[in-house]
């Protein structure tokens, strides 16, 4: 049989993401419950992907805008 469906991607939305959150727990649950609404399964093989900045939020390593700004006035 010819595959017919090639790669699909979705884009689940979470809650805001803060540092300390228990990023595993919070994807899991946003996963499982956008294929509960949404109406598609999760299969032997799926990949879940989390973006490099929502890993970041959630370990505090990030920089806000207000240090961002202090940064540039100092170099000016």
């Amino acid at each position: 049989m010819e595959r017919k469906v090639g790669t699909v991607v979705r884009g689940i939305r979470c809650p805001i993401i803060r540092q300390g959150d228990d990023l595993s727990q919070i994807v899991v649950n946003s996963v499982l419950e956008a294929a509960r609404q949404e109406g598609f399964s999760l299969r032997d093989r799926d990949i879940v992907a989390v973006t490099e900045s929502v890993a970041a939020r959630a370990q505090g390593n990030y920089a806000s805008v207000d240090a961002i700004a202090e940064d540039v006035k100092n170099k000016l």
